[in-house]
């Protein structure tokens, strides 16, 4: 695992490797009067790495590894808040979690202020009717993606208990319960890519497994912080453990999942497979899901362990361009890299 650890370090300096060309050509752009993106080295890919390190510290602070890690998360937030915290867009807040934990190691008040950053950009976000996040607010479609529940439900909730911060932890609430009655696909049980909130039309196809992933991801974390007497709680995990139940039963005779969970003669996805799986471990870690579902867990872990090579996970579907657009282009990228890692360090000697 440690050649996991180390590929996760270097990849959370470097990622997505922007060179002097790239500048350059983006420079050019801009002369030209072209709308160019941020270059955004604070993402959601990265904020995956930063977690699954700071997983990785938790369970060996006292490891020379742990103190190496320490000094790669605060290289990588320092040059955040170099660059006065900027938040580009909703998944940045991503990053979010491992900057708790950074602060609880540390005590370092700067990073509290950065935490607080990022909620404060999340509480001024654009909303819909709903309450409900549009993932791009700017494109003015009212979109809202099973990705955003991963990306920010999970950050509001450790905020929130961490901080006493119960507007974050409503927040998240929101996004989980709207999501949880308009996203999801009355037959099979599991999600459609996501929604539209003022008409109701539900988009993307059903059970895109990364879309799994990320659902399953936002309630399992989110869970783990909330007050279990709190209302929303029962609700939420009731609705989390048929989800798992039904996600379940697509899981591959050889542990792994599709890229499209009901496409079993498609190509697998160590993507979707490592946050299914993340998802789930994490839930038996906090009694939200019972012992039956480990033997399913463990056999996929064991597959995605296969997938592992020189420290980076194969099989991993390219970067989703948006609803149904899923390129079939597989290789070795963060978001594989990432959840396997947290995966594999919460589940480590606990057989």
């Amino acid at each position: 695992m440690l050649d996991m650890v180390k590929e996760a370090e270097r990849e959370l300096i470097d990622y997505p490797g922007y060179t002097g060309t790239y500048y350059m050509k983006r420079a050019l752009k801009q002369i030209c009067g072209r709308k160019v993106p941020p270059a955004d080295r604070f993402n959601w890919p990265n904020g995956l790495l930063a977690k699954a390190l700071a997983d990785y510290y938790q369970d060996h602070k006292n490891s020379e590894e742990a103190r190496v890690i320490l000094d790669v998360l605060k290289k990588y937030y320092d040059r955040w808040i170099a660059g006065k915290c900027k938040m580009y867009y909703l998944d940045d807040a991503v990053s979010g979690m491992a900057l708790i934990d950074l602060h609880q190691i540390t005590g370092e008040e700067k990073y509290k202020e950065a935490a607080d950053k990022i909620a404060e950009y999340l509480f001024h976000h654009e909303t819909d009717d709903g309450g409900n996040l549009p993932y791009r607010p700017e494109q003015k479609n009212g979109y809202i993606f099973a990705d955003g529940i991963g990306m920010v439900c999970p950050f509001l909730c450790k905020y929130g208990a961490v901080y006493d911060d119960m507007n974050a932890v409503n927040l998240a609430v929101t996004q989980m319960m709207n999501f949880i009655q308009m996203g999801m696909d009355e037959k099979t049980g599991l999600p459609y890519h996501g929604f539209e909130y003022e008409s109701g039309v539900k988009y993307g196809i059903i059970g895109w497994g990364r879309a799994v992933g990320w659902l399953m991801i936002g309630m399992a974390d989110s869970l783990a912080y909330m007050e279990t007497d709190r209302p929303s709680y029962e609700p939420i995990k009731q609705a989390y453990r048929r989800l798992v139940d039904k996600v379940e039963a697509y899981q591959l005779e050889g542990g792994l999942y599709s890229w499209q969970l009901g496409a079993k003669e498609g190509p697998v996805d160590t993507s979707a497979t490592a946050m299914i799986l993340y998802a789930i471990a994490r839930s038996l870690q906090t009694n939200v899901l019972i012992g039956i579902h480990k033997s399913r867990m463990v056999r996929g872990r064991e597959a995605l362990w296969n997938s592992v090579k020189e420290g980076r996970i194969y099989g991993c579907l390219a970067e989703c361009q948006g609803f149904s657009m899923y390129p079939q282009v597989y290789g070795a990228y963060p978001w594989s890299l990432a959840p396997a890692l947290s995966l594999f360090t919460i589940t480590e000697e606990k057989e």
